[in-house]
């Protein structure tokens, strides 16, 4: 099956992760770093599914990967109430992974807004393969601590490059118990950034 599948079927559905906001849609306000959701969004062509959160969700990625390669397994785990992650394993982890990860963005995007379809829902669901959505939240949970020591050094807010929101939240989390810093996210859409700064100061210069 061709590589290119999955990202078809996902744009299809409507989710055509090159556009940002439809990637924040389903993610709590990064620069708040609380759980408020917004609206589940309507999925068109999905049936209804039954059971908790981690049954639906899983029922739903076995369903939609068997199209594609069989080979593929799903490993769904529930961390508390409103928080699941997700593993796949087999198959070829490229195909699921996409150009910079934005085929695993979309099919995180439309799981959650599968999982969260029913009123009242509010699961956040994370899906990684082959280790990639690790190593990306260590390499950004590094660039946040650098960017925290040179805040401290200097005493200048630090800007870092621009992030999707599910990178900006890695980063707000990875400062969020460090008294001396904080970090807010500014710009618009792909340009959206996370800046780094003093706790003492207001605005970034």
């Amino acid at each position: 099956m061709d590589d290119r599948d999955l990202d078809r079927y996902l744009e299809d559905l409507g989710i055509n992760m090159d556009e940002e906001d439809e990637q924040e849609a389903l993610l709590p306000d990064d620069d708040a770093n609380d759980e408020g959701f917004q609206e589940p969004l309507p999925v068109p062509g999905v049936i209804a599914l039954e059971g908790d959160a981690a049954q639906r969700c899983e029922a739903f990625l076995v369903d939609l990967l068997l199209n594609f390669d069989p080979s593929y397994a799903v490993e769904v785990d529930a961390l508390g109430d409103d928080e699941l992650r997700v593993e796949i394993y087999g198959g070829d982890p490229g195909k699921i992974i996409g150009r910079a990860g934005r085929t695993l963005a979309a099919l995180e995007f439309i799981t959650n807004a599968v999982i969260n379809r029913d009123e009242g829902s509010k699961v956040r669901v994370s899906i990684d393969v082959g280790g990639y959505k690790r190593r990306r939240d260590e390499r950004l949970r590094g660039e946040a601590r650098k960017a925290a020591a040179r805040v401290r050094k200097t005493g200048r807010p630090v800007e870092l490059d621009a992030m999707s929101a599910a990178e900006r939240r890695v980063v707000h989390m990875a400062l969020a118990d460090d008294p001396d810093i904080v970090s807010e996210s500014y710009g618009e859409g792909k340009d959206r950034r996370v800046v780094v700064k003093p706790a003492t100061e207001s605005e970034p210069s």
